[in-house]
């Protein structure tokens, strides 16, 4: 009997100590208004962290950037001096002759290709690729200045010589010596004036010039 008693008493007391418990833990959820308000935060994963944008990429080495403008024929001897040249212009505008597509840059820097893909009278290749924006990023190889090879006639580096090219000229077939000024002549004047034989509103177009305007282009020396 005495046993009974005792473990009602336990059993009476276990059952307050509950109840109180119970209640404690409710009145500390109200005040806080909900579970989820007392429990940290996740920390996102690094590897799931937003990455910062890539940069468009820049060419891998050597030649770190493209000038917008630079000046053709420096320390000219010609009477006709320099040349302004906007090459950013003529690397991303529509500026082949008929002004419908962006030129390769290949047309002007034609030792830029595969051997493969040399047309006469074109004889040097230094790439195993063609040259185009993307190649020349990925590339660690420096594009050749046009110097380098067509010099400027009484300043030839010892152990070098000037180029000379067979093509024709006024419908009749001449060989020369490429030197930098016939060399952008070439180029230049070949290209303008095709343009100008499609597209003949050009002419009134400020700062366009054909093979014979040569003071449009010229800053003369004398």
């Amino acid at each position: 009997m005495k046993n009974s008693v005792k473990y009602t008493a336990i059993a009476v007391f276990g059952v307050l100590v509950l109840g109180l418990f119970l209640r404690a833990v409710s009145a500390s959820v109200a005040s806080s208004g909900s579970l989820s308000s007392v429990m940290p935060s996740p920390t996102p994963m690094a590897a799931n962290a937003a990455k910062p944008p890539t940069a468009p990429p820049a060419a891998a080495g050597g030649d770190k950037s493209i000038p917008k403008t630079f000046t053709l024929g420096v320390d000219s001897q010609s009477e006709y001096g320099e040349a302004a040249f906007n090459h950013d212009n003529h690397a991303f505008l529509k500026y082949n002759p008929d002004g419908t597509a962006v030129m390769g840059c290949v047309e002007c820097h034609h030792t830029d290709q595969p051997k493969s893909a040399l047309k006469p009278p074109l004889l040097t290749s230094e790439r195993e690729v063609t040259m185009t924006l993307e190649t020349w990023k990925a590339s660690s190889q420096k594009v050749t200045d046009c110097r380098a090879c067509h010099f400027q006639d009484g300043n030839v580096p010892e152990g070098k010589e000037m180029p000379k090219a067979t093509y024709t000229d006024t419908g009749k077939s001449v060989t020369k010596a490429l030197n930098n000024q016939l060399a952008y002549h070439i180029n230049c004047n070949t290209c303008h004036d095709a343009a100008v034989k499609v597209r003949p509103d050009l002419k009134k177009k400020p700062g366009f010039a054909t093979g014979k305007d040569c003071a449009i282009c010229h800053k003369t020396t004398t």
